[in-house]
């Protein structure tokens, strides 16, 4: 079987995308998974490129308002774009099955969906944005809720990748359950199994790990005034992130800029950490939370979206309400004050990477689909 699968390869996506295919190259030989980077496709197609960047231009004055129809047009100029990747590939490679993630670079693809059985996979939809975010987004934001309708329509399956997602799927886009499946990302659990604790330290300090580039979506300052205030005497604080950002230059924390998904630097920084916490604002899923499980690390995230699908409140970790600093005081009290608390939950996190998220289990899940695509497509032939 031969999958052609392309991702809108930014952010979380990317590390997505390549456990993807060196899953399937290690793991799934038998299944021949050709990887489309929208990246590299920039590179080559001058057309393409102005149209994006036409597309993606922002008015003056409109601020983050959308009174421009910004997100609109910045989903369809990369849809345009994916499109026109696609195409191409198509031509070259000929695949069984298509594979796209997410529906936000498929929307003006369903014309292919129909001539090639397709299976989105998607982590959010627009939905629940379109009712949260402030006005005009209910307005500007409908243009996109038919075009993922569409999509999902035309695509022979769609996979999400929380119980959330797949709600939202089937409730708000009227789409048949049986055409929603959810199968979380997947981690190469392997690779973490090197990280042991509890570990030993010349240090008392009990140490705090947080994740993430856009540092104020994710409570970065949350954690920061909170530290600041109860815990810069007594721990240690690493933030991970590329953004620019004010912190203090005291010895207890240490700011690490350049850190590649998965790479050796950031499996160092999940060995020597004691906690991991990331109080996000708005987060529609948190792959660092399945790492940070799989690390064997107790999590301190929030209650937006899918992350409680991965914070199981009391059990892995303590999901609290974005931006209330006085709970995030309160659980990192309780966790920096008991080491046996961190263990049991940190324990409990990676019993549940070990049953939920493992790579190599989810990608096969994922054959499954693409094989039942292919044969739903076969007998209607």
């Amino acid at each position: 079987m031969k999958i052609l699968s392309l991702s809108c390869y930014i952010l979380g996506h990317i590390t997505y995308q390549n456990i993807l295919e060196k899953t399937f190259e290690e793991s799934i030989p038998e299944v021949e998974f050709y990887s489309l980077h929208l990246t590299d496709y920039y590179k080559q197609d001058l057309l393409g490129r102005f149209v994006h960047l036409l597309l993606r231009q922002r008015f003056p004055g409109s601020g983050k308002a959308d009174y421009d129809f910004h997100r609109l047009r910045t989903e369809v100029a990369n849809s345009f774009f994916a499109r026109r990747c696609l195409e191409q590939a198509i031509k070259k490679y000929q695949p069984d099955v298509l594979h796209v993630h997410t529906q936000g670079i498929a929307l003006l693809s369903a014309s292919l969906f129909q001539k090639i059985p397709s299976v989105i996979s998607i982590d959010c939809t627009t939905a629940p944005l379109a009712t949260t975010h402030p006005s005009p987004a209910h307005l500007t934001y409908q243009p996109i809720l038919a075009l993922e309708k569409q999509c999902f329509e035309n695509a022979a399956h769609v996979v999400a990748c929380s119980d959330w997602a797949r709600k939202s799927v089937i409730e708000d886009y009227a789409i048949s359950p049986k055409k929603v499946t959810t199968i979380p990302y997947g981690m190469p659990l392997e690779k973490f199994a090197i990280i042991q604790r509890p570990r030993n330290f010349t240090s008392n300090k009990t140490r705090l790990l947080f994740v993430g580039n856009d540092f104020t979506r994710k409570g970065g300052y949350d954690l920061l005034t909170v530290f600041l205030e109860n815990f810069v005497d007594t721990c240690e604080l690493n933030i991970v992130t590329n953004a620019s950002i004010d912190i203090p230059d005291i010895p207890s924390i240490r700011v690490h800029k350049g850190i590649r998904p998965m790479s050796p630097e950031l499996f160092q920084l999940y060995q020597d950490a004691d906690i991991f916490v990331m109080p996000t604002h708005e987060d529609v899923y948190g792959v660092v939370f399945i790492e940070a499980m799989a690390s064997g690390l107790p999590c301190v995230g929030t209650t937006v979206m899918a992350v409680p699908e991965l914070i199981q409140n009391e059990v892995n970790g303590f999901a609290i309400s974005p931006k209330d600093q006085k709970s995030l005081s309160e659980v990192l009290h309780k966790l920096v004050n008991s080491a046996e608390l961190r263990l049991s939950m940190g324990l409990a996190g990676r019993k549940m990477a070990k049953q939920t998220f493992d790579a190599k289990i989810n990608c096969r899940k994922l054959v499954s689909i693409f094989e039942e695509c292919l044969k739903s497509e076969n007998l209607e032939k």
